[in-house]
């Protein structure tokens, strides 16, 4: 029998082992609270997304071999993170992709799924993009950024016309334009922002991205946003009209580092340095050309697209909406099932022979890829072809001066685009073979420690310091995993 004593000792080691574990229950109890709630803001924390159009890994995973001096590209993938490559959506084309690495989506999910929008044959070809914000269906980084109270600036940044930015120098120009102007761009631009910007010239290089370099400057200095998306485009130009890795290519690349080197003394100048990750990205790989196949010329073969006596058409029941290396084929009436089989037949047994189609992709394909859904079925370029946009002459024929393009498939190895993390939040030396573009964007939501709320992608916590990814929210890991499967 226990007696006084013993039962006292008992009693307080009771419950001394119910306070231990009370910590512990807490905790879980806490972190459910915690996960079913969105993490707060950092309002000191800074992202400078810089997406070089088309650069390739290469560019700065083998520079020497290249022959290539791109110096901080090679210092900040040397002190940062970075992949291999990085797998796009498809069409691996320039306005999809850059509204999918702020956004976590897909084309179909987000809506800029082309860079040009699709004009049926008998309408009036303005050849407009996707420049307006309205466009979007889905939350971007500006937005959560918005919401929470931080500053945000762009330069150069598809989709942005209109955007709830603070400061924003939108991408847009005539197409009627040759070359094109900015006078659209000063238009749309926050006002007075371009004039302060450039009041004292761009430094004497007046090129579009030398523009673009200075009022990035500008903004990054004046402003310090928490949020700073950066295009520039000469990369891509110099691709397409040489092919990637030639000498006027690498040429190009070598003045797109001086321009990052320009935005990092910025961040510098701004001392906002220290609290600054860098994602240096890019849209798309690059692969060379040397034939255009003319799908269009092919329908109007085929009496699916009818010419008048001056060559423009006058009716269609198919027509072809070209982007490069991938070609959407649309039906007027998606339920005219005559012309829906011709077309699966012409384009079925074109890709059966060894000529300028790869693959043709269906309906379920597409929606697997979540893709254009308005395309009845699309064409992946061979290798050495792209598609045009011509109606009349040969539907095979030489691309002349277009020497690289890019749209294919994603999961082709020459159009894995670019990826690296670097400065405050990076976790130096991390790597991977290949990265999702679907999680770049998550990935900068984090370090400022903002959350989507429907996006397929999710952080790539392992190229961020710990601590800067919270654990996920219950679910959200399950439905990734039946994202991928």
């Amino acid at each position: 029998m226990l007696d006084r004593r013993h039962v006292c000792r008992l009693t307080i080691a009771f419950i001394c082992l119910l306070l231990a574990t009370l910590p512990s229950l807490g905790a879980l109890q806490n972190g459910q609270e915690r996960a079913a709630q969105p993490i707060q803001p950092r309002r000191d924390a800074h992202v400078i997304m810089i997406s070089i159009d088309g650069l390739v890994p290469d560019y700065y995973l083998e520079p020497a071999q290249l022959g290539l001096h791109v110096p901080n590209l090679v210092k900040m993938k040397l002190e940062g993170a970075y992949a291999d490559g990085v797998e796009g959506i498809y069409p691996t084309v320039t306005y999809p992709a850059h509204t999918t690495l702020i956004t976590g989506v897909r084309p179909a999910v987000h809506g800029i799924v082309q860079n040009r929008i699709f004009e049926a044959p008998t309408a009036p070809q303005t050849k407009e993009w996707y420049w307006f914000s309205n466009d979007l269906k889905t939350e971007t980084l500006w937005s959560l950024a918005k919401k929470a109270d931080l500053v945000t600036g762009s330069v150069g940044w598809p989709v942005t016309v209109g955007a709830d930015i603070d400061y924003n120098v939108p991408e847009i120009f005539d197409p009627k334009e040759n070359p094109p102007t900015g006078k659209r761009t000063a238009q749309y631009a926050t006002p007075g922002l371009l004039a302060k910007a450039l009041a004292n010239g761009s430094g004497g290089d007046n090129s579009t991205d030398g523009r673009r370099t200075a009022i990035s400057e500008f903004v990054i200095q004046s402003y310090k946003p928490n949020l700073m998306l950066i295009h520039l485009v000469a990369l891509d130009d110099a691709h397409h009209k040489n092919g990637p890795r030639t000498p006027a290519a690498l040429q190009t690349a070598e003045r797109m580092d001086g321009y990052i080197g320009r935005i990092i003394e910025a961040a510098r100048k701004a001392g906002i340095f220290e609290q600054t990750t860098f994602f240096l990205v890019s849209d798309h790989g690059f692969a060379p050309v040397t034939t255009k196949y003319e799908p269009g010329v092919v329908l109007v073969k085929e009496k699916l697209i009818t010419l008048g006596a001056d060559g423009k058409p006058t009716d269609w029941k198919a027509a072809a909406w070209p982007a490069g290396g991938s070609c959407a084929i649309v039906l007027r009436d998606p339920n005219d099932k005559e012309t829906a089989d011709k077309v699966t037949a012409i384009f079925t047994k074109k890709a059966a022979t060894k000529g300028p189609i790869n693959r043709v992709l269906t309906q379920a394909d597409l929606k697997k890829l979540g893709s254009i859904p308005t395309a009845f079925l699309m064409l992946d370029a061979a290798p050495g072809f792209s598609f045009g946009e011509e109606l009349t002459g040969p539907d095979a024929h030489d691309a002349k001066d277009y020497r690289g393009t890019h749209g294919q498939l994603p999961s082709r190895a020459e159009m894995r685009s670019s990826l690296i993390v670097w400065g405050a939040t990076a976790r130096v030396g991390a790597k991977m073979p290949l990265a999702r573009m679907l999680d770049i964007g998550p990935t900068a939501a984090a370090v400022l420690g903002l959350s989507f709320s429907n996006a397929e992608g999710m952080p790539i916590a392992e190229f961020l310091k710990p601590g800067v990814v919270p654990p996920p929210q219950p679910g959200k890991r399950e439905k990734k995993k039946k994202s991928e499967k």
